[in-house]
C-alpha cells in the first residue's frame, strides 16, 4: 500500500491544550502554531518541514486530495482537522493507528483511551519507545537545539506510526466495511459541522438555573455544599440519623465511601423516601449535579461555536465501546444529550442549516428484534414484522386489563395510567433480554418518574416486578435458553475449545477469545479467564423480599476484572450487530448522496434541503428497512421524523 505518515506538531502550553480545550478550540485559539509537519515518505524517507512547505509538498506529490497516497496519523481527529481549517486540504484516504487500536484492542473502560496512546502501543509491539514533548511546552520560538531535539521526536512518531499501522491492519476484521466507516467518522469531526442556534444558548442556560433553583427552594443548604460529596454527606447523614439511619456506603479506590453519587441505587432510593427533608436533599443533590454537568456542557458548545462561526463539528469516537458501537468526544457528547425535558432543549440547539431539514431516522425496537432473531424466538419476531404493538401486549397479559397507546379522546388520568402501564412492557420487552433480574427491573421502574407512581397506588411491587420477570423468561423460553448457551460456549474458550451458538462463533485465542459475529466482525476478549472469587449477588425472591446467593461456579471475567455471563455476552452480540446494521445503513446512505451529518446509537441523522425532503425520507427508510445480508430473516424498521431542529 502507498502509504504517507504525517503528524502535525503544534505549540502548546500550560492552559493552551488538548486535554483542556476541544479540538475545534484549539486549531481556531489565536495561539495556535504550527512548529512544523513530520512526513514518512512512501519509500520510508522522514523528513520534518515547516507546515505550508509539506502540505505545499504533498499536493505537488500527491494531488488537491492527496489521492496519489493513503495518509496515515495517530489520531486522525486532530492532524486532519488542521489539515482541513488552516490547508483547506481532505484526503481522499487515510488511516489512524489509533483508531485501529480501538477497533482490534478496544478502549479500556475508565482509561480515557490510554491504553490507545503512540507510546503504549509502541511499548505493546515491542517498537521504538516515544519520546517525551515535555521540553517544549509553552516554547513558542524554539531555540536551535529545541528545535533539533522536536525535529528528532517528531521523526521518531511518524516512524512508530508507520510500523504500527503495518501491524495492525491485517488484525482489521471486515476491512471493507470497518475502514471506510473509520472514515466516516473522522469526517463528521474534519468536514462536516451542525449549525448552533446560538441566540437560543443563553435561554437554555436560564432554564438549567431556573429549575435548579427549585429545588433548591426545598432544602436550607447551599449549592456549593450539594457538589461536594464530603458536606452533603455530612448533612445526608445528619437528616437520616432523626430516624435512626445511616448512610448508604459505597466501595471507593481504597476505602468505603459514602453512596451519594448520581448513578448511586442507594441515592436514587432517597428521592421517594418517606422523610420528606431526606427526599427533598436527595432531589437537589441531583438536581445541582444535573445543572452543574449541563451548564458544562453548555459552556463547551458555547466555546465551540465562538471559535467555528456558529458550528459544531460531531466528535464521535470511532469503537468507542467494547461492541463496536461510538462513544461521545470532543467535550460535547451528542451521544447521550437526552429526549426530555433540559436534555432535550439543549438537543434542540442543533439546527438545520438555512432552506435545510434534519431526517431523524431511529431503527425501531433493534436491540429486541436482534435478540429475538438470535434466540429463534419467532413468535416475537412475527409480531414485529406484523407490526404489533408487543409492549402494549405484554402489558396486557402483565396487568390482566387492556393497555393501549393513549388515544387523542383519553382523559388526562386516563392517559396518564395507560402511558405509565404500556412503559412498564416496553421495558420489559426492551430490557428483560439481557439477564437483567427483578431487583434491578424493580429499581430501574422505581427511576423512572412516570412507572415510579404505579408502586405509590401499588399496581407495582416488589412481588410483581418479579412475577414480571418471570412471565418474561416463560413467555420467550428461547431467550433465556441462548444466555445459557452463551454462557456454556465461553466456559469452552476458557479451555481452549471453539464452539458455535447459531450464528456466533466462540473461538480462543492466544491471549483472548474472539466471539465472531454474522457480519464477519469478530469481538475480542483479552484475558478470558475463570475467577473463583466469592460473589454474592442479590436478588427478589418469589414473594418480593430481597435474598442473596453465592454462585456454585466460577465466575467468567475478562481484561481486569469485567465479570461475564450469558446475559451480559447476549447484550454484548446484539449490541454490536445492532451497531453493524447502523454503519452499513450509513454506508449505503452515503453512495446514494445523502449527506450523514451525524448519528446517535441507533439512530441516524441526515441534513437535506428542503425540496429534497420528500424524497430523502424514502431513500433512508429503503436503507434502514433493507435487510442485511448476513443476517435476511431479520426483520428491520425504522421510524423517521424531519425537523428544522435536532428534536425526538
Amino acid at each position: 500500500m502507498n502509504i504517507t505518515t504525517i503528524d502535525f506538531e503544534c505549540f502548546y502550553s500550560h492552559d493552551f491544550t488538548l486535554r483542556k480545550l476541544t479540538i475545534p478550540e484549539y486549531v481556531g485559539d489565536p495561539r495556535f502554531h504550527a512548529h512544523g509537519l513530520a512526513v514518512r515518505w512512501p519509500d520510508g524517507r522522514c523528513e520534518f518541514l515547516g507546515a505550508e512547505d509539506a502540505v505545499r509538498r504533498l499536493l505537488s506529490e500527491f494531488g488537491s486530495r492527496f489521492e496519489g497516497t493513503t495518509v496515515v496519523c495517530h489520531n486522525t481527529y486532530f492532524d486532519l482537522y488542521v489539515l482541513a481549517r488552516k490547508y483547506g486540504v481532505h484526503p481522499n484516504h487515510f488511516i489512524d493507528t489509533m483508531l485501529l487500536s480501538h477497533h482490534i484492542h478496544g478502549r479500556l473502560r475508565g482509561s480515557g483511551g490510554q491504553n490507545a496512546k503512540l507510546s503504549a502501543l509502541a511499548e505493546r509491539y515491542g517498537l521504538t519507545a516515544k519520546g517525551d514533548l515535555e521540553f517544549m511546552r509553552g516554547v513558542r520560538n524554539p531555540d536551535a537545539v529545541q528545535q533539533a531535539d522536536l525535529e528528532l521526536y517528531a521523526l521518531d512518531d511518524v516512524r512508530i506510526t508507520a510500523e504500527l499501522a503495518e501491524r495492525l491492519l491485517p488484525h482489521v476484521s471486515r476491512p471493507e466495511v470497518e475502514l471506510p466507516v473509520m472514515m466516516h467518522t473522522v469526517r463528521m469531526l474534519t468536514q462536516r459541522s451542525i449549525q448552533i442556534d446560538t441566540p437560543e444558548i443563553n435561554v437554555v442556560e436560564r432554564k438549567i438555573c431556573a429549575e435548579c433553583d427549585r429545588a433548591l427552594e426545598d432544602v436550607d443548604v447551599s449549592e456549593q455544599v450539594l457538589s461536594s460529596d464530603k458536606q452533603f454527606a455530612v448533612v445526608l447523614e445528619s437528616a437520616l440519623a432523626r430516624s435512626g439511619r445511616k448512610i448508604a456506603l459505597k466501595q471507593g479506590k481504597n476505602d468505603l465511601i459514602p453512596a451519594v453519587g448520581k448513578k448511586d441505587e442507594a441515592m436514587q432510593n432517597l428521592l421517594d423516601d418517606d422523610d420528606t427533608r431526606v427526599a427533598a436533599l436527595a432531589r437537589a443533590r441531583l438536581e445541582k449535579k444535573g445543572k452543574d454537568a449541563m451548564l458544562s456542557r453548555i459552556s463547551t458548545l458555547r466555546n465551540i461555536a465562538s471559535v467555528t462561526g456558529g458550528f459544531l463539528p460531531p466528535h464521535l469516537v470511532y469503537c468507542g465501546c467494547h461492541t463496536g458501537r461510538f462513544a461521545g468526544g470532543g467535550g460535547f457528547n451528542v451521544q447521550n444529550l437526552g429526549c426530555s425535558g433540559l436534555g432535550a432543549a439543549i438537543r434542540g440547539l442543533l439546527i438545520a442549516r438555512p432552506q435545510h431539514q434534519f431526517i431523524i431516522a431511529d431503527f425501531s425496537q433493534i436491540e429486541a428484534r436482534i435478540t429475538a432473531w438470535f434466540a429463534s424466538e419467532w413468535g416475537m419476531l412475527e409480531a414485529f414484522r406484523d407490526q404489533r404493538d408487543l409492549y402494549a401486549e405484554f402489558a396486557s397479559r402483565t396487568f390482566g386489563q387492556p393497555v393501549r397507546k393513549p388515544r387523542d379522546g383519553d382523559d388526562s388520568a386516563k392517559k396518564e395510567v395507560l402511558f405509565a402501564l404500556r412503559q412498564v412492557g416496553k421495558k420489559a420487552v426492551l430490557g428483560l433480554g439481557f439477564g437483567m433480574g427483578a431487583l434491578t427491573f424493580m429499581n430501574e421502574l422505581r427511576s423512572e418518574p412516570t412507572t415510579s407512581q404505579l408502586f405509590e397506588c401499588d399496581t407495582l411491587s416488589p412481588k410483581g416486578c418479579r412475577d414480571i420477570v418471570q412471565d418474561f423468561r416463560d413467555t420467550y423460553p428461547g431467550i433465556p435458553a441462548y444466555w445459557q448457551e452463551l454462557e456454556k460456549a465461553l466456559r469452552l474458550a476458557v479451555d481452549g475449545i471453539a464452539s458455535n451458538v447459531g450464528s456466533i462463533r466462540v473461538e480462543p485465542g492466544k491471549d483472548e477469545a474472539f466471539v465472531w459475529l454474522p457480519s464477519g466482525r469478530a469481538l475480542r476478549y483479552p484475558n478470558l479467564r475463570l475467577d473463583l472469587t466469592l460473589r454474592r449477588i442479590r436478588y427478589l425472591n418469589s414473594e418480593g423480599f430481597e435474598e442473596e446467593f453465592v454462585p456454585n461456579e466460577p465466575s467468567i471475567v475478562c481484561g481486569r476484572a469485567t465479570a461475564l455471563y450469558g446475559g451480559k455476552l447476549c447484550e454484548n452480540v446484539v449490541q454490536a450487530t445492532a451497531r453493524d446494521c447502523l454503519v452499513e445503513a450509513i454506508l449505503r446512505l452515503e453512495k446514494r448522496g445523502l449527506r450523514v451529518a451525524f448519528h446517535v446509537h441507533d439512530e441516524i441523522i441526515v441534513e437535506v434541503a428542503d425540496s429534497a425532503v420528500e424524497r430523502a425520507i424514502d431513500v433512508v427508510r429503503q436503507e434502514l428497512e433493507r435487510q442485511p445480508e448476513w443476517a435476511p430473516d431479520l426483520p428491520v424498521a425504522c421510524e423517521i421524523v424531519h425537523d428544522r431542529r435536532y428534536v425526538k
